[in-house]
């Protein structure tokens, strides 16, 4: 289908069979993925690891959602968690949320369940050079 995608991805999803075929999609196009299952979960690995490409955020997760951890990382002045490019992963193609992951922060969103080939060319976009 596609090349490879040099990247470190977060996936950052409360449900496990979610997370289960990201992984199969994303690994076999050669990327590196860590895994989190709640907003506070992803702040906490983005703080100790910065070395993330790419996060993949879900909106509605226990402990913190999405709009909540993408605020917090946005808050913090170092250059890395202002151009961390986060995006979103919604169900919901209401318009009402659409306009609240682009004012959180968001760089980007994808719909699930999201077809492999567009969530290839949004990862494509912040590959390594």
């Amino acid at each position: 289908m596609e090349s490879e995608l040099q990247l470190n991805v977060l996936v950052v999803d409360d449900n496990q069979i979610n997370r289960l075929l990201i992984n199969k999609v994303i690994s076999k196009w050669g990327a590196v993925i860590e895994f989190a299952e709640n907003g506070q979960e992803a702040i906490d690995k983005i703080e100790s690891n910065h070395n993330f490409d790419v996060v993949l955020m879900d909106i509605h997760m226990p402990v913190m959602g999405g709009i909540e951890a993408v605020q917090i990382i946005r808050a913090k002045p170092e250059e890395y968690y202002q151009q961390l490019p986060i995006i979103a992963l919604t169900a919901s193609m209401l318009n009402s949320e659409i306009n609240e992951i682009a004012n959180s922060g968001m760089t980007d969103y994808i719909l699930k369940p999201f077809d492999p080939r567009g969530l290839f060319d949004k990862l494509s976009k912040y590959q390594k050079v």
